[in-house]
């Protein structure tokens, strides 16, 4: 990634600091988390990060930056975990014998269909077309449908050749989207939940293939993505998945009243705020989802200092440098504050 784009990246999600809607009163930026974030926090003791491949080259980066910081405490990046003292940065609960004892959001991706169609690198797909497309209306890319979406754009006459598996949160991010916009199910009960790696999804070989994949992966692996039209047949109403949309998207975050854990959830009727600088907000990519850091083994003062690390606001900065967003800053306050009980109290901290 430029270094432009990073610190554009970097510059928008510093901005992203809405209170969530769902919290009442909103939750301000406290002394505690301000004072607190003026140290880091160390203990005695090793644990073990898995993330998603997409952001592995992060892995060592936080490795590093909290060797430099506390000589007693290593975090050690790993892609399958075996210590009893294991994080795992993902959107689904990891299969593993360790389970959770607390999860809390750690960062944002997004749901995108990637398409493999020969000399053609941009297309549009509205929600009803989507829904023609996985429920087997719609079979070949020169479909008039598909046309009417890319304003005549003359596509191959080329099968289509539906993927067999997604993400979980790929595709459920997806499917909630799609409804919203079409007023009906996407049904993709048929994709078999992944097995595969997260680049074999970005990257599908077949001819005339589309893709359910992760935007952090397909964005590495400099895959082809649709843009979706909120309208269809109208290619003013186009977002394309980007750093712009998504970010627009996540001002429209609130929490999950319902769920036991600290979850966010779109709320659609919420008018997206602009970011810093900007007159008016991008149309939001709303298939977003949330990629949560799992707290697995016991209940650990060093696993929630590890844990704490990572959500340390300097922290968010290097998730914004690689291709996942950064959770709303209000959610990571409450992140924080769950993350932090038992740990000492910013009072009992040290000045540095």
């Amino acid at each position: 990634m430029k270094l432009s784009k990073q610190l554009s990246v970097i510059a928008m999600a510093l901005g992203l600091t809405l209170a969530l809607t769902a919290c009442d009163p909103p939750m301000p930026e406290d002394v505690k988390i301000t004072l607190a974030e003026k140290v880091v926090l160390c203990a005695d003791g090793g644990g073990e990060l898995a993330v998603p491949e997409s952001i592995a080259d992060l892995n060592q980066g936080w490795a590093d930056s909290l060797a430099s910081s506390c000589e007693a405490m290593q975090l050690v990046p790993v892609e399958i975990p075996t210590s009893e003292t294991t994080l795992v940065a993902a959107p689904a609960a990891p299969s593993t014998k360790l389970k959770p004892f607390l999860s809390l959001p750690f960062a944002l991706d997004a749901a995108v269909l990637v398409v493999n169609i020969p000399d053609v690198f941009e297309i549009n797909l509205s929600a009803p077309t989507i829904i023609g497309i996985f429920d087997g209306g719609i079979t070949n890319w020169n479909d008039p449908a598909i046309s009417a979406d890319n304003d005549g754009l003359e596509l191959p006459d080329l099968k289509i050749v539906l993927p067999k598996q997604a993400g979980t949160a790929e595709k459920t991010a997806l499917a909630s989207w799609v409804e919203r916009l079409a007023g009906a199910p996407l049904d993709l009960s048929a994709i078999a939940d992944a097995k595969v790696s997260d680049s074999e999804l970005a990257l599908p070989v077949a001819e005339g293939a589309i893709s359910i994949a992760s935007y952090s992966s397909a964005l590495l692996n400099g895959s082809s993505f649709a843009a979706i039209l909120t309208k269809p047949a109208d290619t003013s109403t186009a977002v394309l998945p980007a750093t712009e949309t998504i970010f627009s998207a996540a001002t429209q975050l609130v929490v999950d009243k319902e769920a036991t854990d600290l979850s966010l959830v779109i709320d659609a009727k919420l008018k997206p705020t602009a970011a810093e600088g900007n007159a008016e907000a991008d149309l939001p990519y709303q298939a977003i989802f949330t990629v949560r850091l799992y707290l697995l083994g016991d209940d650990t003062e060093l696993t929630r200092t590890l844990a704490r690390f990572l959500l340390r606001q300097d922290s968010q900065g290097t998730i914004a440098s690689g291709t996942m967003l950064p959770i709303p800053e209000s959610a990571r306050i409450l992140a924080v504050k769950e993350i932090e009980k038992g740990l000492p109290k910013a009072a009992e901290l040290p000045a540095n």
